[in-house]
């Protein structure tokens, strides 16, 4: 073959690669946007009755958890955690000052949240309001979407 149309040839299959390679998606996409927000809100919903089940129900079975020094690793050790530390509150409060969701590539997203809360404990002390940063990061698998890790850091 000729050098020139081997040359073109190549430059063709190189334009054409992203095409070619990893499906194309819209970063923006306002469906799997709204799906996210929906399992975002039924953990914060869950916060705020401090259930457990329902914050980690968004979860898969091999969730990683941080938040400050603390790294835990598998649903059930997290829903554990999670239960002795709701033992002692009534509920929870959260307001959502800012959130984004990231759209990473088809089956991988970030939702970020920044937010002010308190809790109430069981004697009905109600602390004052702090700041929580939380991303989690989402996977969608045979087209479920699940949380596979998740970060919370509080600002006092």
């Amino acid at each position: 073959m000729p050098r020139i149309p081997r040359t073109l040839m190549l430059a063709t299959c190189l334009l054409a690669l992203p095409a070619c390679g990893a499906p194309h998606f819209n970063p923006d996409d306002p469906a799997v946007t709204a799906v996210l927000d929906s399992l975002a809100q039924t953990a914060m919903e869950g916060a705020a009755t401090v259930d457990a089940d329902k914050v980690l129900s968004i979860a898969a079975n091999d969730l990683t958890f941080v938040t400050g020094d603390v790294l835990l690793s598998g649903l059930e050790p997290i829903k554990a955690r999670f239960r002795t530390t709701y033992s002692g509150l009534l509920r929870q409060q959260q307001t959502v000052i800012e959130k984004r969701v990231r759209i990473l590539s088809p089956d991988v997203a970030l939702v970020i949240v920044v937010a002010e809360g308190t809790y109430t404990d069981k004697a009905g002390w109600t602390s004052p309001p702090v700041g929580l940063g939380t991303t989690v990061v989402f996977v969608r698998e045979k087209g479920v979407w699940r949380a596979r890790h998740a970060h919370q850091s509080v600002a006092f």
